[in-house]
């Protein structure tokens, strides 16, 4: 099954029930309502203190915090599209419920209950219905998309439809509502929750083997310190694989002495048809490195914070679509930095190398910090560092006239985006075979405020600006100036050599 045809299941599921609850809504048939002739019990009975008991466990003021917990659970796990579409439900099927209870007006039943918080206000539609069917389908569609057992799914949609039935039936007992706002509640709480997966791009169908499904065997190389839960990630993606017809993976774990070198080269060594990186930024970088003019298929699964190369590509942070194009995408060759430092080993890079205020900025910054860090905080932390005390640059590129700047950032991209919204190199392309310089040096805190507005504008450049364009680009220093690569910062140095290798990494990316 297609994407297209997945996403047209969640189409036709949203339409039905939107027309199913219109119509229900408008044509209410009342006359339901007199077939439920069960004595409703009193409150003396044991049968009705059970019956209260579950109608205030099944309080929306209960349901909705534990899907928002879900989407807390699903966030951290990388599951980012499912974590948004229960954020969403939340908010469609407290605001819809709570609108049109006070727009329709309709009153409940006569009860001996009417006294319990959970039999308050009018009835319809039954907003006890509309948060226990979301949260029956959204934590079915959560075990979906984490790719469970189809047991653990079977078992998690079977008892979603049993506490769907078992609330409607103790709401029928104890009169809090109608048949017809039972049916109204359940028909609303399908459409939010369809209508959510929807707009958030959740697959809720299960994928199975396909014509053009690949085949072979994957490794995963992945950083243990950035995958949270590692016996979800691992069960996502061997059932993805083994859906698409694929092999049992081999597993390569980074380590702090070997951040992802080694295992690229097992990789190589096992003859895969697919090396998958899950990581951050330092991770991605090595192995891409590693697997420079290799001939080596790589996609990448986000699982760090910054995400820099992938968010360049546009490949998906949430790791369910980012498998899609890693498994489905289109193979596309990208330039890589060779980054040459007096007494290191070469190194290189996928997106830039800054030298100055971004790499103090990282440098200054703790790692909880750092990998929370969004485009105003990377702004607002890096004006102390751009003002701050220049020194000496010598730029070359290619065989042009050096260029001698008193700067306070020199950065050489194969990128556009530093982070996402924050374009520093709008001319850069990781496919065109050069180098993109950007020197800063801001000589006072007014050319310090055009720099940073026109950066954010994407305004006509004041001069305290410089760009080029090359192959090669040489910076010399007049002294030891900390220097970054992908956003870890590797040290200081007094000069830095970059070679572009054209279209040295076959990297996966979307359609």
């Amino acid at each position: 099954m297609t994407t297209w045809q997945r996403s047209t299941f969640n189409v036709v599921a949203t339409v039905v029930f939107a027309a199913a609850f219109v119509m229900w809504t408008l044509f209410l048939p009342t006359s339901l309502d007199e077939l439920w002739q069960v004595p409703s019990p009193t409150p003396q009975q044991w049968s009705g203190q059970i019956g209260a008991a579950i109608a205030l466990v099944g309080l929306p003021a209960v349901i909705y915090p534990c899907l928002l917990v879900a989407s807390w659970w699903a966030s951290r796990r990388q599951l980012t599209s499912v974590s948004a579409a229960l954020v969403l439900s939340v908010g469609l099927g407290f605001g819809s419920a709570t609108l049109l209870k006070e727009l329709i007006g309709r009153d409940r039943p006569p009860s001996e209950w009417l006294h319990l918080i959970s039999h308050q206000g009018p009835g319809y539609p039954a907003p006890h219905m509309v948060a226990i069917t979301i949260a029956a389908i959204m934590f079915s569609t959560l075990a979906t998309v984490a790719r469970r057992r189809r047991g653990t799914i079977r078992a998690w949609q079977v008892a979603g439809a049993l506490l769907v039935v078992l609330l409607a039936v103790t709401l029928l007992l104890t009169r809090a509502n109608h048949i017809t706002d039972v049916v109204g509640g359940i028909l609303l709480g399908a459409l939010v929750a369809n209508a959510s997966n929807l707009v958030c791009g959740v697959n809720t169908v299960r994928l199975g083997p396909t014509a053009e499904a690949g085949g072979g065997r994957a490794a995963i190389i992945y950083n243990p310190t950035k995958v949270l839960d590692q016996t979800v990630f691992k069960g996502l993606i061997e059932r993805r694989l083994a859906e698409d017809g694929w092999e049992p993976p081999l597993w390569l774990s980074t380590s702090i002495d070997d951040p992802g070198r080694g295992m690229a080269h097992q990789a190589l060594d096992a003859g895969v048809d697919l090396v998958m990186v899950a990581g951050g930024d330092g991770t991605v970088r090595v192995v891409c490195g590693a697997l420079a003019n290799t001939g080596a298929t790589v996609a990448i699964v986000p699982s760090g914070t910054g995400n820099l190369l992938a968010g360049n590509m546009k490949i998906p942070f949430d790791a369910e679509r980012a498998l899609d194009v890693a498994l489905r995408g289109r193979t596309r060759a990208i330039d890589i930095l060779e980054v040459t430092v007096p007494g290191r080993d070469v190194d290189h890079a996928a997106v830039m190398c800054g030298v100055g205020a971004d790499a103090a900025v990282l440098n200054d910054t703790n790692e909880e910090l750092k990998n929370q860090i969004g485009v105003a905080a990377y702004v607002i932390a890096g004006l102390s560092h751009v003002k701050a005390r220049p020194f000496r640059a010598t730029v070359t590129v290619d065989d042009d006239e050096p260029l001698v700047r008193d700067a306070s950032l020199v950065m050489v991209g194969n990128v556009s985006d530093l982070q996402a919204g924050l374009t520093l190199m709008p001319d850069a392309s990781a496919g065109d075979g050069v180098l993109d310089v950007l020197i800063a040096s801001p000589r006072n805190q007014v050319e310090l405020t055009q720099m940073v507005s026109a950066i954010l504008a994407q305004s006509r450049e004041p001069s305290t600006m410089d760009r080029r364009t090359g192959e090669r680009v040489s910076i010399e220093l007049g002294e030891n100036e900390l220097y970054e690569l992908d956003g870890d910062v590797i040290g200081e140095t007094t000069h830095l050599l970059f070679q572009v290798l054209p279209a040295a990494l076959q990297l996966r990316v979307p359609h």
